[in-house]
């Protein structure tokens, strides 16, 4: 049998481009972001619910184009903002440039007006990813009147496509038979359990391996007959029930 350790690795809840499942809502809003990217407006939101995507998919893109364009991709505002304002003070006014920041909540008044500044010179394509809590508070903001040029907003992903990221992890590990022990019926508890969310899955099946490690040490035999059962005790775990 599979060692639960490394299978539950495989759901670990990191931003890794490496790890990107292409999953159908989520790459149609990867195109359409990414062609307003090319069209080189002002400003760009990417919001949406925490855990739903928004930093694979701008990593994703980020990676996809960063050797075609003038890409600089922020996924810490506090740390990395006034480092890149200071590069962009230096840029070729005749070239295009894109700034991807991932957490823009967290940047302040002061950061938002020289982004503004910058912004208004017209080579400078902003792409900022927030939290949807946050969105109209940001808009709000004199820094953005009438310069906002897309809004895009992930999505809960469908159930389909849930069973189609956990088997997709499971099988590219070459976790075939242990993929094979998930049925329809399971899909849908974890559908149910988690809402659809990105984060809340891999954080369910990341705790859901160490359930059935623990049990499966004492009864191998009854694991997978039982799965449905130890999914109900792996949300009630992560629920502190």
């Amino acid at each position: 049998m599979e060692n639960f350790s490394l299978v539950k690795d495989l759901f670990r809840d990191v931003v890794d481009v490496k790890n990107y499942i292409p999953l159908a809502s989520i790459e149609k809003l990867k195109i359409d972001l990414t062609n307003a990217i090319e069209q080189n407006e002002k400003m760009i939101f990417l919001s949406g619910a925490a855990g739903s995507g928004k930093s694979m998919i701008l990593n994703s893109i980020y990676n996809n184009l960063k050797e075609k364009k003038n890409i600089f991709y922020i996924s810490n505002p506090f740390l990395e903002i006034n480092a890149v304002l200071n590069i962009i003070k230096t840029l070729n006014i005749d070239e295009h440039y894109y700034l991807f920041i991932d957490e823009a909540q967290l940047l302040d008044d002061s950061v938002l007006e020289n982004l503004r500044i910058y912004a208004d010179k017209g080579n400078l394509t902003i792409v900022f990813a927030t939290h949807d809590v946050d969105l109209n508070r940001l808009l709000q903001k004199r820094h953005f009147e009438t310069r906002i040029n897309y809004i895009f907003r992930t999505l809960p992903i469908r159930l389909e496509e849930v069973e189609y990221f956990i088997n997709t992890k499971l099988i590219k590990a070459d976790y075939v038979s242990l993929a094979e022990k998930f049925k329809p019926k399971h899909f849908k508890l974890i559908y149910k359990y988690t809402d659809g969310s990105l984060r809340k899955i891999n954080q369910f099946m990341f705790k859901l391996f160490d359930v059935l490690e623990f049990f499966y040490q004492r009864d191998k035999e009854k694991v997978f007959k039982n799965l449905a059962k130890y999914m109900e005790i792996t949300y009630m775990d992560i629920k502190g029930f």
